[in-house]
């Protein structure tokens, strides 16, 4: 195989190993949050930015979840939502979470074997 060949092998490694590390760390993320929202009294569900400085949060608070609204140097809260739209979701969010667990932990063993 020629330099160039090599080379351009080489990148594609990198870049592969790199996305893998990026899947891995967004699912470890996900697991975090959805495993850490029924051991806290509060806890940010969700969070999105919406522009520079100003961002979207679901909390949960006591049971309840609150639709939050910060930028800069103030917050509010927006609205409260029903336990019925949130509650899904977050089991939505478990279930990939054991799901993506389940493949990394195959791939890890599969890569085991000698």
């Amino acid at each position: 195989m020629s330099f160039a060949g090599q080379y351009i092998l080489a990148l594609l490694v990198v870049g592969l190993m790199l996305f893998g590390l990026y899947t891995v760390v967004r699912a470890l993320g996900r697991g975090r949050l959805v495993a850490s929202s029924d051991k806290r009294l509060i806890t940010v569900v969700e969070s999105t930015f919406l522009a520079q400085n100003t961002t979207l949060h679901v909390v949960k608070a006591a049971g309840h979840y609150y639709l939050v609204g910060g930028g800069s140097g103030h917050v509010s809260t927006l609205a409260e939502l029903p336990a019925e739209q949130v509650e899904p979701w977050m089991r939505e969010q478990r279930n990939l979470f054991d799901a993506q667990t389940k493949t990394i932990t195959g791939f890890l063993k599969q890569l085991k074997k000698p």
